[in-house]
This record gives structure tokens, sequence and C-alpha cells, in this order.
């Protein structure tokens, strides 16, 4: 018969204030026994075996707990737990290869080889070739620009006896150096070739040439073909290997070799279309649109209707409900002379946007309205098309946009965002209502049950008149450019060579990722590990209040007031702590000046705001004790 929970909630709670530690383990591993994929009681169980120090104990009950989360999808939690693994027994490294796994779903590619190479050096060290091949394998599946783990795949190839496949990896490599000017490199990579199969053509003709006094790259070819000689500037060689790279669906590696040829080569048209096309092909459908509107569009301007035409083709077979590709094919149909089709193109996208007005363009649709009347000479299609636009229903059945299927919409992504408002952590612990499952987690020092959700910052608890009256409460996720936006500026054909060409930079870093992370480091506990994640979202303007409140958060449940108190002070000079979030920070300063009795400091911080929530009474109350408050901290409420 299933236990009374809240009972052994309760009990469990009890023994552990008491200090009977391994009692309160018993009650709460008959909740794991009922709910073994509860990964917050394993947590818990773990928590408590730290208490009694037994890290061994400990690190097995994090495991679990990692194992849950994950087996739920809580990735951040369970990247946190696997963290505590590691705190309670470093020699764990197999949660390494967890870790990296989890940063590959993340989309943090570079965290992920991190943790990847760790656990290689492990394998290295401890002579298991065959594991530590497995993960370089890996690195290189995730990182193809990786030619040191490609040079380590080569050697473990070697080692383990898969000559067919070490011989492979070394052309690879020999192609990639070589391509990169690096021919010293290249050329011991095809002498290793060579050692293996002797009768390697492709690295034979290196060599041959090396010896000869020349620097030429190979381009990449079938054994037993002749591979041509080129000049190290062209970028031929690398354009065809991402081809080819693209072709087999080996977008990273394809991406990889794009971005090194546009940072010597920036605004190369070739280029800059084949990473749209393999953002297209990979489903990165939303990038894909900006870059091919920018090059159809450029196209267009510089009079290049083939290229113009072959770019608009290739987005609408993915997606023929474009409403920005619509209107260009309108207008590549103007520039060829086709009155009648350009009127076709601007009407469906006139029923697209009927359907879904553009956010801030609600009167496109009126807009090309305008051009459907003066192109169209189909009296009848027309008025067709203004009665749709009025509400009516056409009776023609024939119209521009007979049957055409438009997808629907998410109705309900905004008020999926603001599910848990209660976890902000400027909400107070004194009014929070916490359940007995939370209370018994608070005992261990913090808690996962009500953490923060992943996308909701640490202004959540701001009462909602004031969300309506300033906008910029909201925590704005804003999209970062792609490269080929940047690259793009000074391309597409030669004759728009007289663009501007701005320098290519490495993609910057997902903030909102690392913020996130960050959140789930705080909420498990994990304080220094959070902070390094906030000290890098807080690079971001959209992060940089939320980042910097967390950061005095974290040091505020170490008891690190003074330093809490630093980072606020250092936040609210900053010109960008306005509105209600500079508000809240400047609240909770004042909340660690009275923890630290500087009450004058106190007075002064709540003086910025003095209308802010109870802060009328909390200046009343300061200003009539000439010795101040001796009340203990808490979070702003």
């Amino acid at each position: 018969m299933p236990s009374d929970r809240s009972r052994v909630l309760q009990q469990a709670q009890f023994l552990a204030s008491r200090g009977q530690y391994e009692a309160a383990i018993a009650e709460w591993k008959r909740l794991a026994t009922e709910t073994p994929a509860d990964g917050t009681v394993h947590n818990t169980i773990g928590d408590l075996h730290l208490k009694r120090n037994a890290p061994e104990e400990a690190a097995a009950a994090f495991l679990q707990a990692a194992s849950a989360f994950r087996a739920e999808g809580a990735t951040l939690k369970a990247i946190a737990a696997f963290k505590k693994v590691l705190k309670c027994d470093p020699s764990r490294y197999e949660v390494y290869r967890h870790l990296g796994d989890l940063n590959v779903e993340r989309g943090l590619i570079s965290s992920a080889v991190q943790d990847y190479l760790t656990l290689g050096k492990h394998y290295l060290k401890g002579r298991r070739g065959k594991d530590a091949l497995e993960i370089y394998k890996k690195i290189v599946l995730h990182d193809p620009s990786n030619l040191d783990a490609q040079q380590r795949v080569a050697e473990l190839c070697v080692q383990e006896n898969h000559e067919d496949e070490a011989t492979k990896v070394y052309l690879q490599l020999g192609r990639e150096r070589s391509a990169q000017g690096r021919y010293d490199e290249a050329k011991d990579a095809y002498l290793a070739a060579l050692r293996i199969d002797p009768a390697n053509n492709e690295a034979a003709q290196f060599v041959e040439s090396m010896k000869k006094g020349g620097t030429a790259s190979i381009k990449a070819v079938k054994p037993g073909s002749t591979a041509p000689v080129q000049k190290p500037s062209e970028p031929v060689d690398l354009l065809a290997e991402a081809v080819r790279r693209i072709d087999e669906k080996q977008y990273a590696g394809a991406e990889a070799i794009l971005n090194q040829v546009l940072t010597r080569e920036p605004g190369n048209p070739q280029v800059c279309q084949l990473l749209a096309r393999l953002h297209l092909q990979r489903g990165d459908v939303q990038v894909a649109l900006g870059e091919y509107r920018f090059l159809a569009g450029a196209a267009l301007r510089a009079h290049d209707i083939a290229l113009a035409e072959s770019l608009i083709q290739e987005f609408l077979a993915v997606d023929p409900n474009s409403v920005p590709l619509l209107e260009l094919n309108g207008e590549l149909r103007e520039d060829q002379g086709d009155s009648g089709g350009a009127a076709q193109q601007y009407a469906k996208a006139i029923e697209l946007l009927l359907e879904h007005p553009e956010p801030g363009m609600e009167s496109l649709h009126e807009e090309l309205f305008e051009k459907v009347r003066s192109l169209s000479g189909d009296e009848a299609f027309v008025n067709r098309l203004a009665t749709r636009m009025r509400g009516g229903s056409t009776a023609d059945q024939n119209g521009p946009a007979q049957n055409e299927s438009v997808p629907e919409m998410p109705s309900d992504l905004v008020s999926a965002l603001a599910a848990n408002d209660d976890s902000s952590p400027i909400h107070s612990e004194a009014t929070q209502s916490t359940s007995p499952s939370d209370q018994a987690q608070e005992d261990s020092k913090f808690s996962l049950t009500g953490a923060a959700p992943d996308d909701v910052g640490p202004f959540a608890g701001i009462n909602e008149m004031q969300k309506a009256e300033d906008p910029a409460l909201s925590v704005s996720h804003s999209t970062e450019p792609s490269v080929i936006q940047t690259a793009v500026e000074s391309t597409v054909p030669d004759k728009l060579s007289t663009l501007p060409r701005p320098a290519i930079t490495e993609p910057p870093p997902d903030y909102e990722a690392h913020y996130t992370l960050g959140v789930a480091y705080k909420n498990m506990g994990l304080y220094e590990e959070a902070r390094e994640e906030f000290q890098v979202s807080m690079n971001s303007d959209s992060f940089y209040l939320d980042s910097a409140l967390m950061t005095a958060v974290c040091f505020k449940e170490e008891r690190l007031i003074a330093q809490a108190i630093l980072e606020l002070e250092t936040v609210s000079a900053d010109p960008r702590c306005q509105g209600a979030k500079g508000q809240a920070i400047r609240y909770e300063l004042g909340f660690l000046y009275e923890a630290e009795e500087q009450w004058e400091k106190a007075v002064h911080a709540y003086q910025s705001i003095s209308s802010f929530h109870d802060v009328p009474q909390r200046l009343t109350a300061l200003l009539g004790r000439p010795g101040g408050r001796d009340d203990g901290f808490r979070y702003a409420s």
C-alpha cells in the first residue's frame, strides 16, 4: 500500500532538522521506491549523504538524479546533477561523456568538445585506445574543423589496426592543411598515408610536388585519378569539399569550411550562396530566409535576373508560402515584363498576409494590393481579391489562392512563457508558500522543486501592471544574426563589388543558453559554475541586468554579502539599469545594505525608488529609528 507522501516528507524533514541524516535518508528512499523516476527525490538523498560526509553514496544518488532528469527531458537539471557527481568524486570520468552529449543537445558544441577531450585524455592515459578512438570520433563529428582531433583519430586508427580508415583521415588532413597553406603539416599527413598505402596516388603526387619545390593544394579526388594543381589563393578546393559535405548532409563540417573561406575572402558570393543553401537544407529556414532574401534582392538590383530567379525558386521549393520571397518573385516577374505573373505572386502573398499579418507591417497587404491593381488586366480577379480583403468570400474557386495551404501558427507561445512567476529570486522567501517537499529540500541548502523555469528571468515577479507600463521588463531573447547576413553585405555578383565589405567574425555566444544554464546551476547550489555562465550572458544587453542580479543572488546565497553588494552597486551605476528592472535591482541592494546594517546607504537606495512596492514603509521605519533596523536579510519581495 502506498505511503502517505505528505507524512513521509514531514517526517524526513523533522529527522534532517535533528541531524538524524541516515533516518531521513531512509524516509526519502521509501519515496524513491514508489517514484523511481523522480530526480528531485534522488537529488535530496544525495544532499543528505553529503551532510553525513558520505561522498561515494552521494555521487551514486546524484547519478540516479541525473538519469531521471535526463529521461524527463530536463537537460539543464541533468547537467547540474552530473556536475555534482564530479564534485563528489572527480575520478568518475564517464560523467564527461554524458555532459558532452547534453551540451550537444543544448547546441553548445565548444563546451561539448571540452567535455569529450577531458574524457579522451583520460582514456589515452589509461591506454584504452578503442574508447579513446570513439570519443575523438565524436569530437570530429561535431567539430569537423578540429584538425588536432582528426590527427588523433588517424593515429588511433593505426594503433587499432583500422588502416583503411586511417588512410582516409590522413588524406583528409592533407587536403585541409594544404588548403590552409600549412604545407609542411600537409606533407606529414600525406607521408603518413603513404606509410600505410604506398600506392596511394593522391598522397604520392602531393609529396612529389613538394619535392619539386611546389606548394600546390590538392583537390579532393577519387583513388586512382589525377589530382589537379592549383594556386593556394584559389578557394575552389575548399568549396568543392564543402559542396561534397553538403550533398552528404555533413552540414557542420561544410559550415566550418565555408566560414573559414569567408574569413579570408569576406563577401565571396559563391560562399554566401553555399551557406544559404546549407542552412536551407539543414532546416534552419528562418536563417536561410534572411540570406536568400538579401542575395536575391541584391541580384535583382544588379539586374542579374538568372541568379535572382534561381535563388528565389530554390527557397520557394522548400517554403512555398514565404511572403518575402513571393514578393521578390513578383518584382522579378515585373523586371521580366510579366505583369500578370507578378500580380499572381503578389496576390498569393496577400492571401497569406490576410491569414497571418506580418508583425509591424500590418498594411503590407494593402500596399501589395495596389501593385496587383496596377499590374493585372483581369478586373474580375482584382475584384475577387478586393472582396477577400474586405472579409468576404470569393465565389470563384479558381482565384489565385485556390486551395492554398497556409500553415497554422501556434497561438499560446507567449502565455506558456509566464507559467511560474513565483520562481523569481526577488520574491520574498518569507511570503512564498512552500510544500513539505520544498521545505525538506531547503534543509539541504538548495531546491529543485519550484526552480526557476529555463526561460524566466529573475524579474518575473514584478507585478503585471508594471510590465504593461514598461515593456523593457520582458527579457528579449533576440536571435543573433547569422554569419552570412554580415558577410553578404559586399556580395552577389561582381557587379556589386562596390558595396562595403565588413569583416567576418565568429558567431557570437548563445547568451540565452549560458543564462539558462546558469540559472540551473544556481538552483542546484553550484554557485561558482553559475557565476561563470552569468559572466558570459552578461555580455548581451538583453541579459545584462538579469545576469548581474543572478550573480549577486549567488553571492547572497553563499552568505558573501559584500560581494553581492559590490555586484549590484556596479550594475546600478550602469546606464542600462533603467525602468522597473532597475528599480528591482536597487530594491534588492537596499535589502543587502540593511543586512549589513549600512542604514544610510539603505535609505539612499530606497529614496531613489521611493514609490516602489513597500519602499515608503521601509523608509519610514529606517528614518524613524536612528540606530537603524536589525532585521535579518531576505530576498526582495
